[in-house]
């Protein structure tokens, strides 16, 4: 039997937003046992932030001088690396444009203060890369709350891209409206900086929508009203927790660096299933209705390989339900603080 500790949880105390209020919980690493963060965060698909991650990460120490991004250090140790890097003012198809560059010329960028452009390195594998080097790539840890990852673990057993990246942007850098990819779980700790986040309960995004079902890139409390939503500053060492289709936008208030996850276990992977079907299902009634056209050629020849590819992994990750899957898990492991997938399955 789990013995459940009682503790006492701060609140971020927000304002009433279009009628609407809203809260997101706070807790210090540490002070919440892995059983009730299992139950009160991951079971209940709630947002939350967690202080004091990252204090004795290498990450935290080295990567960052005089509280600013060390940007010689990452030339001096990763520059001959390239990266993705998105141009956050050009805007193609409600996405930003990505092309790569070398970390040292990023990070020359970076150090001038009057920029031409804005540019934010994201999706960076750099644990990865590092490992495929065979160079020590333990600059952090995944924080215990988060060790029960079945989407990495099937990443790395299959030998196929992991979701671990490493994001550098420098202030007024940003990430559009969006969920996470799979509708995963994601968390993001940040090293260095300030971000402000907007994450929007599910359903809630579909207020949000043109006539044509499309989101905008950014949302702007002006344009809407009776939205709920939920306004989060992160500071340097939170930890953020982003749950299964929690839709949401990010900007960096300061040069940040950011450390993130997306990650799939017992307790989601029927939501991952079930909007993995429903993205197949929308996809094939789009393709029938414009099945004569260019655009629609391509997206039959490339998105819908990936989805199947992703409905194939989601359900070599669990053969049973996800009320079963978890339900095991709870009670053979107790909730075990590590990963799990090869005792389960």
């Amino acid at each position: 039997m789990v013995e459940i500790e009682t503790l006492e949880v701060s609140f971020v105390e927000l304002p009433i937003i279009n009628q609407v209020e809203m809260e997101i919980r706070i807790i210090n690493d540490g002070e919440m046992v892995y059983e009730d963060f299992y139950k009160n965060f991951m079971l209940n698909n709630s947002p939350c932030v967690i202080k004091n991650v990252c204090g004795n990460w290498k990450a935290y120490n080295e990567w960052v001088l005089n509280n600013e991004i060390n940007c010689k250090y990452f030339i001096q140790n990763y520059g001959d690396y390239e990266a993705p890097v998105a141009d956050c003012e050009k805007i193609d198809y409600n996405a930003q444009c990505k092309f790569t560059m070398e970390v040292k010329e990023f990070m020359e960028y970076l150090k001038h203060k009057n920029k031409e452009n804005l540019l934010y390195l994201k999706d960076w594998h750099l644990k990865a890369k590092l490992k495929q080097m065979n160079v020590r790539n333990d600059f952090y840890k995944v924080p215990e709350y988060f060790a029960s990852d079945w989407l990495n673990e099937y990443a790395e057993d299959n030998g196929e891209d992991d979701f671990q990246f490493v994001y550098i942007g420098p202030k007024d850098s940003w990430t559009p409206l969006h969920a996470d990819v799979y509708t995963s779980y994601s968390w993001s700790v940040n090293i260095v900086g300030k971000k402000k986040w907007v994450l929007f309960p599910p359903g809630e995004e579909d207020k949000l929508r043109d006539s044509l079902g499309n989101l905008p890139i950014l949302f702007n409390k002006e344009n809407y009203e009776n939205i709920r939503y939920l306004e989060v500053i992160q500071e340097r060492g939170d930890a953020i927790f982003v749950p299964t289709g929690w839709h949401h936008q990010v900007l960096n208030l300061y040069d940040t660096i950011s450390i993130n996850h997306n990650f799939i276990n017992s307790c989601n992977i029927e939501k991952v299933w079930n909007a993995l079907q429903k993205n197949l299902s929308d996809v094939e009634k789009e393709i029938e209705e414009f099945k004569d056209s260019p655009d629609c050629m391509r997206c039959s020849k490339e998105v819908i390989p990936y989805i199947l590819k992703m409905l194939r992994v989601a359900s070599e990750l669990s053969e049973e339900s996800s009320d079963n899957v978890h339900s095991l898990i709870f009670e053979t492991e107790n909730v075990h603080r590590g990963p799990i997938i090869r005792q389960v399955f």
